[in-house]
């Protein structure tokens, strides 16, 4: 939500430029465009576009630009020349161990690896920061202005999840109380009754 700031040229450390709205001047390198996937949008499957960004003071950047789908490839703008962007930053992460890993070699791309991705398409210089697209314009394709809204209404579960697993424990210890309950006078008198 801050104002943005230009993009720095090096980083000290990561953490402190996480979620960070940056501005940066370059142009894209639309030749080794790649394609996460899979990403859905409003129940519709389809892409993340990153682009390499040459900056005009030097180095490349990964740019995730927002999603697309195979149906609005062809819609989809691609600036040309020096441009100026706005983004947040992000670090590269795997989202889950359940995440396929990256095959480079078929371009096959499940997350956004900065170091896989740089040495599959030969970018030298290469930010460890990933930016993705601030904002969102209605009929521009891809669509960006995601991360911000994921970054801004990040829940806050802890409260729901404390009291259902406590209320889980004290039904289990219910059910253990009542499974040990002392049934041996019962027993015995229905023994002694035969």
């Amino acid at each position: 939500a801050q104002k943005a700031v230009p993009m720095p040229e090096k980083f000290d450390k990561t953490a402190d430029w996480q979620f960070r709205r940056v501005t940066l001047a370059g142009a894209f390198d639309y030749s080794h465009e790649m394609l996460v996937k899979p990403r859905v949008l409003e129940g519709q499957v389809g892409y993340d576009m990153v682009v390499p960004f040459t900056r005009a003071s030097g180095g490349t950047v990964l740019v995730d630009r927002g999603w697309i789908s195979d149906a609005l490839m062809e819609k989809a703008s691609r600036p040309r020349g020096i441009v100026q962007i706005e983004g947040i930053l992000r670090a590269p992460e795997r989202p889950s161990i359940f995440t396929p890993e990256n095959n480079p070699a078929r371009s096959d791309w499940f997350w956004v690896d900065t170091k896989s991705m740089g040495d599959a398409n030969g970018l030298k210089s290469l930010a460890p920061m990933v930016v993705y697209i601030a904002d969102k314009h209605a009929g521009v394709y891809p669509v960006g202005g995601r991360v911000q809204g994921v970054a801004a209404t990040i829940p806050n579960d802890h409260r729901q999840y404390a009291i259902f697993w406590f209320g889980m424990a004290f039904v289990l210890l219910i059910v253990w109380f009542l499974s040990h309950l002392d049934r041996a006078p019962e027993l015995e008198e229905k023994h002694a009754n035969l």
